[in-house]
């Protein structure tokens, strides 16, 4: 599995999107992420995300920053 932060995989910022149903734009993500209680990691890396249309689950893993 992919690691994005730290010990964090991509199953990290997924689990604080309770709620997200895709296609979603990426400032709904960041708002249910900070509503789930994410960490600031991982809202910025959805704050990051390089486009603002997120169509599904998978386009997001696809989009997520990974670390260097």
């Amino acid at each position: 599995m992919d690691r994005i932060q730290g010990d964090m995989t991509l199953n990290d910022p997924r689990r604080y999107l309770r709620g997200i149903h895709f296609p979603a734009k990426k400032d709904d993500l960041v708002h249910a992420a900070r509503q789930n209680g994410a960490p600031n990691d991982v809202v910025s890396g959805l704050e990051n995300l390089t486009t603002t249309e997120i169509r599904s689950e998978q386009h997001l893993v696809d989009l997520y920053p990974r670390r260097p």
